[in-house]
């Protein structure tokens, strides 16, 4: 656990109170899930949702809109598998978590991801910031939910642990 909380620590997801606290003391549980954008956010209408039949493809996942730089957070304890800028994606992450069997994909980020593959990160640790890159109308996280490990998994519809996980809307 030490090793676990030196990389945290070295990596950004330690607060600046965090930080203060001796090695030896004991670390928090994380939640169970956390929503995955901070703060109030929209699902827009329907070809925002997921399954709807876009720009010649199904959509795999649900858009959620909130302004530009609106931190992004790790939905679950996960670990970074694939990150970059592919294309359509714009600047990506995809986070694998083990207890779930499942691979959740952030779409459109601002900027690239600070985190490397191979990163443990827990539940509500921030993983990157709202934008608009690659193929997008406007600022928000395209979220995918995949069976597995990695990003060819079947997608799954992610409105419902969304709305689980709500904030208020803006």
């Amino acid at each position: 656990m030490r090793s676990f909380t030196l990389i945290c620590a070295l990596l950004f997801c330690a607060t600046p109170a965090a930080s203060a606290k001796p090695a030896d003391a004991p670390v928090a549980p994380s939640p169970a899930a956390v929503h995955p954008v901070e703060g109030a956010v929209d699902y827009g209408e329907w070809a925002a949702r997921y399954g709807n039949f876009r720009r010649g493809h199904e959509h795999e996942g649900q858009d959620v809109f909130a302004p530009a730089g609106t931190p992004l957070l790790a939905v679950r304890d996960a670990v970074v598998i694939d990150k970059g800028d592919d294309g359509g994606r714009g600047n990506y992450i995809a986070l694998y978590s083990e207890a779930f069997r499942e691979t959740y994909v952030y779409l459109h980020m601002r900027l690239p991801t600070p985190l490397a593959k191979g990163d443990p990160v827990l539940a509500g640790r921030r993983v990157g910031s709202v934008g608009c890159t690659g193929s997008c109308d406007g600022d928000h996280l395209h979220f995918e939910i995949r069976r597995g490990r990695g990003l060819t998994g079947k997608t799954s519809d992610p409105l419902a642990l969304l709305r689980s996980l709500d904030r208020p809307k803006r």
